[in-house]
């Protein structure tokens, strides 16, 4: 599969290039790689973003309460 952002041929099956690390994204089957748009990209950042706000409440939490027990 060749990378849409740098040209470089990579193997079956990579979800990113070897070169540039761009995602490798097949266009329903075709096997062409498209490049993600914003469309794509927003709903999985607010996700991400959700995600890290999780873990990092927890990880808060989980010091606070160990700092609490080890006074």
């Amino acid at each position: 599969m060749r990378c849409p952002k740098c040209g470089t041929e990579n193997s079956p099956g990579r979800t990113l290039c070897v070169r540039c690390s761009t995602r490798l994204r097949t266009a329903a089957g075709v096997g062409a790689a498209v490049p993600d748009t914003g469309e794509v990209l927003m709903p999985r950042l607010r996700a991400d973003l959700l995600r890290l706000v999780v873990v990092t409440a927890v990880v808060v939490a989980a010091a606070a309460a160990l700092g609490t027990l080890l006074r």
